[in-house]
């Protein structure tokens, strides 16, 4: 078992999203975030059509193209939807504003009485659907009048764009449970069974969220049983190429068990935290522990990792002869010296200690 908390979006917490509505009713959405399989293109989609009524398909993704994106900080940290999907959010609400506002004027009426039907994707007074403007309708009157429509954000047409900072990182957490058989005649590993529970905040796309889940507990797994770089005496690489790199395929692994609790964070307008490191930090230890476990009856407190069959069985004979190593290490003597250059937080160290 393993429980973990991981911080993701630290460091920069800014990210670039835009929006444009063409004349024919679709939509562009730019992201300073790269998206590598993550599914950018649906998550920001759904977000627009949440709030337009532009239809998911209807609604193009435009990313890492320098011509076209102002500016971005690409993907990592499991940053791309609570800053990228975040900006992309405000910038549609940007662009609603804006639509509001021109049909307001094109329907003189009150900015207050207009309203948005996500249900019948159309824009126009409380009450009188049959008055009501298609986005293609306002998207044309925005290019066909400059002055219909606020561009103080540098865009043209009916269109906005901006920068989203949420401030300071979010912590998603989660519990895993793996199952696994040893082997006592060969060492062999074989995981058996593993389920997790993973908190990102609020899940905007469950499929999309267990896809990150899936992928992200096959790499931890990976790391406890398989993945190794190794080297020669003179410092060569033995694993420089798939064939010599232990990677297993989905034949390795049982039917994953996933799981979301739902925490939002205050600190962005989706409440949404990372997913893509998360069942990776939670599933190494997990499946490492359950392989100690499974020796304990034996004695066995350590086995370095990966823990292939060569070093499980190899725990396993010393065990049995008695000769098993202290899993005690000395910590490196860099902190000693630590100890004698910082100061102590003495009241600070004893608030710690009594929580």
């Amino acid at each position: 078992m393993s429980c973990y908390v991981e911080v993701t979006a630290g460091g920069a917490t800014s990210e670039y999203g835009a929006l444009k509505v063409h004349p024919d009713g679709s939509a562009t959405v730019m992201a300073g975030t790269s998206a590598h399989g993550q599914g950018h293109q649906t998550a920001f989609a759904m977000i627009v059509s949440a709030q337009t009524g532009i239809p998911v398909e209807r609604i193009r993704l435009v990313q890492s193209d320098t011509d076209l994106v102002r500016s971005g900080g690409g993907t990592g940290g499991s940053r791309s939807l609570q800053l990228g999907g975040s900006a992309v959010h405000r910038a549609t609400e940007a662009v609603v504003t804006k639509a509001r506002a021109l049909a307001a004027r094109l329907l003189e009426a009150d900015p207050a009485d207009i309203v948005v039907d996500v249900e019948r994707g159309t824009i126009g007074v409380v009450g009188v659907p049959a008055g009501a403007l298609d986005w293609a309708s306002l998207a044309r009157a925005a290019e066909a009048d400059a002055e219909a429509v606020d561009h103080d954000d540098g865009t043209v047409g009916l269109a906005a764009q901006l920068d989203f900072d949420q401030g300071a990182a979010t912590f998603p957490f989660g519990a895993h449970i793996s199952v696994v058989e040893v082997d006592q005649d060969t060492g062999k590993v074989t995981l058996i069974r593993h389920i997790a529970v993973d908190d990102c905040g609020t899940v905007l796309n469950p499929l999309l969220v267990e896809g990150q889940q899936h992928g992200g507990l096959a790499a931890g797994a990976s790391q406890a049983l398989f993945e190794e770089v190794r080297y020669d005496s003179d410092g060569n690489p033995l694993t420089a190429n798939l064939m010599d790199y232990a990677l297993p395929s989905a034949a390795e692994f049982p039917n994953f068990e996933v799981h979301s609790t739902e925490t939002p964070t205050p600190l962005n307008p989706l409440g949404a935290k990372g997913i893509g490191e998360a069942t990776t930090i939670g599933a190494t230890p997990a499946v490492q522990n359950a392989v100690i476990d499974a020796l304990a009856h034996l004695g066995v407190r350590h086995i370095d990792m990966p823990c292939t069959s060569e070093r499980v069985w190899r725990t396993i004979r010393d065990a049995e002869a008695g000769t098993l190593p202290d899993p005690w290490s000395d910590p490196p003597v860099v902190f000693a010296r630590m100890r004698g250059v910082h100061v102590v937080d003495e009241e600070g160290l004893a608030a710690a200690e009594g929580i």
